[in-house]
C-alpha cells in the first residue's frame, strides 16, 4: 500500500502539473499527448505511473494502460517502462498460458514504438535480445528480428544486439538451419562492428561483446572454415587494417600456419601496421616454413614492441622455441626462463627447457653418464612444470615416460660409484646438479 503521505504529494504535483499543462497548451506538439484538450489532460493526469513502478506495480499498470491508449505518441519511456511492466507480470503469471499472454503484449509494445518514433532498427535489437530469452522455441523469427536491426544499424548496432545476434545464429546452426561456414560469416560480420567501435564511447561494451562472440563462436572458429574464409575475402580486405588484424589473430589461435592464405595475410597486416602481433605473425610464418633465422628475428622484434608481461612472456617462448627448433639450445634456455619471470605459475617455459636438455643428450654424451644427466636434467624440468601448471601435466608425463626409457640399468651407474638417488652434474652446457635415476 502506498502511503497517505506519498498519495497527497503525487496528487498535489498532478495539480500543478495540470494546471502548468492548462496554461500553455498550444505548446505541445499537435495529438502528442492526445487528439482533444480532453484528452491530452487525461494523459497527463496518468503520466503519473511512473511514481508508483517498483512499489504499486498494479496501479502503475492500470495508469500506464489508459496513457498508452490515450496519448500513444508522448513519451519514448511510455513504452520502456511499458516493457518492463509486462515483463513483470509474466514472470509472475502462475500459469504458462498467462504467461505467453503476458509476453504478446510485450513484444506487441516494441512494434508500436516503433510505428509511433521510429528508430527500427534499434527497437528490433531489443526485441530480439527479449525473445532469444523469452522465445526459445521461436529461433527464426529471432534471428531474423536480430539480423535485421544489424543490418539496418550496422556499425550503430548495439553491443548487447550484436551478442544476441551471434547466440541466435549458433541456436539456427543446431536446428540445421545454418552451416559452420555461415556461423563464420555472421561472426565476421558482428566482429567487424566491435571494430569499428574500439575507440568509441562505448568501447569497453564492445570489447565484452567481441570476447563473448569469439568464445561463443570458438568451436566454428576451425582452420577448415577460417581458411577458405579468409582465402575468399583477402582481396576485397587486405588493406583493411582491422580485418587483418583479426584475422590474424584467429588464424594464429588455431594455429592454422601451414595455409598459405596465413603469410599473405600476416605480411599484409605487418606491413600496415607493424605491431608486436604482426610481428608475431611473422614469425610463426617462418617458423612453419622453416626458417628459424628469420622467426628469431620477428619474434624478438615483437617482444621489443609487446607493452604487457602477458605479451611478453608469450613472446619469450616464442622466442625460445624458435632457438630449440634451430638446435642452439642454450638460447632456448635463456628466452624460456624470460618467459617465465614474466608470467609466474607457467608451465611451458620449464616444458622448453626440459626439451633442450633432451634433445641435446648425444651432445653431452662423454663416454661416462653425460647423456643421462641430460636426461635426468629434462625430467627435473618437465616435473617442475607439470607440478606448477596442470594444463601441460599429460604432457609432461609423456616426456618423461620418454625420459625414463633411457635411463641406464644399475650396473651401468654403479660402475662410475654413483646409484640411484644420488647427486650428479651435468658437465655439458646444463651445468645442472640432478638426481642419479635407474631403470626399475
Amino acid at each position: 500500500m502506498v502511503p497517505k503521505k506519498k498519495i497527497r504529494l503525487t496528487m498535489k504535483r498532478l495539480t500543478f502539473i495540470i494546471a502548468g499543462f492548462m496554461l500553455s497548451l498550444t505548446s505541445f506538439a499537435q495529438g502528442d499527448y492526445g487528439a482533444t484538450p480532453e484528452d491530452s489532460v487525461k494523459c497527463i493526469e496518468h503520466l503519473i505511473y511512473k511514481d508508483y513502478m517498483g512499489n504499486d506495480e498494479k496501479l502503475a499498470l492500470k495508469l500506464w494502460r489508459v496513457a498508452y491508449n490515450v496519448c500513444p505518441k508522448s513519451q519514448k519511456t511510455l513504452y520502456i517502462n511499458g516493457v518492463k511492466l509486462y515483463e513483470n507480470l509474466a514472470k509472475d503469471a502462475k500459469d504458462e498460458a498467462t504467461k505467453q499472454l503476458y509476453l504478446d503484449t510485450m513484444f506487441s509494445i516494441y512494434d508500436r514504438r516503433i510505428e509511433m518514433f521510429g528508430q527500427k532498427c534499434f527497437v528490433l535489437g531489443y526485441k530480439g535480445q527479449s525473445m532469444l530469452v523469452h522465445r526459445t522455441d521461436q529461433k527464426e523469427e529471432t534471428f531474423a528480428i536480430l539480423n535485421e536491426s544489424v543490418d539496418g544499424c550496422g556499425n550503430q548496432s548495439q553491443a548487447g544486439t550484436v551478442v544476441a545476434l551471434m547466440f541466435a545464429t549458433i541456436n539456427m546452426e543446431k536446428e540445421g538451419k545454418k552451416t559452420a561456414e555461415e556461423v563464420v560469416e555472421i561472426y565476421e560480420k558482428l566482429a567487424a562492428i566491435c571494430a569499428a567501435n574500439a575507440d568509441g564511447k562505448y568501447a569497453d561494451k564492445y570489447a565484452e561483446a567481441l570476447e563473448k562472440i569469439t568464445n561463443v563462436t570458438g568451436p566454428y572458429l576451425t582452420c577448415e572454415t577460417l581458411v577458405p574464409m579468409a582465402e575468399k575475402n583477402f582481396e576485397a580486405h587486405k588493406e583493411d587494417v582491422d580485418w587483418l588484424r583479426r584475422t590474424v589473430k584467429l588464424l594464429k589461435i588455431k594455429k592454422c600456419y601451414e595455409a598459405d592464405v596465413f603469410s599473405q595475410v600476416a605480411e599484409a597486416y605487418f606491413k600496415l601496421e607493424p605491431s608486436s602481433e604482426g610481428a608475431e605473425g611473422m614469425g610463426k610464418l617462418f617458423l612453419g616454413k622453416k626458417d628459424y633465422d628469420k622467426a628469431i628475428e620477428f619474434f624478438k622484434k615483437a617482444l621489443d614492441m609487446a607493452e604487457t608481461d602477458e605479451d611478453r612472456a608469450q613472446y619469450s617462448l616464442s622466442v625460445a622455441e624458435a632457438y630449440l627448433y634451430a638446435k642452439s639450445y642454450s638460447s632456448a634456455k635463456s628466452y624460456a626462463l624470460k618467459a617465465a619471470g614474466y608470467k609466474s605459475g607457467w608451465g611451458e617455459p620449464y616444458m622448453v627447457i626440459g626439451d633442450a636438455y633432451m634433445y641435446s643428450a648425444s651432445s653431452c654424451d662423454d663416454g661416462k653418464l653425460g647423456k643421462y644427466g641430460a636426461y635426468w636434467a629434462a625430467v627435473d624440468k618437465y616435473s617442475k612444470a607439470k607440478s606448477m601448471d596442470s594444463s601441460v601435466a599429460d604432457e609432461a608425463n609423456k616426456k618423461i615416460a620418454r625420459a625414463s626409457a633411457t635411463y641406464p640399468v644399475t650396473k651401468d651407474v654403479f660402475f662410475y660409484s654413483v646409484k640411484d638417488g644420488d647427486s650428479y652434474t651435468c658437465d655439458c652446457w646444463i651445468g645442472e646438479t640432478t638426481t642419479v635415476r635407474t631403470k626399475q
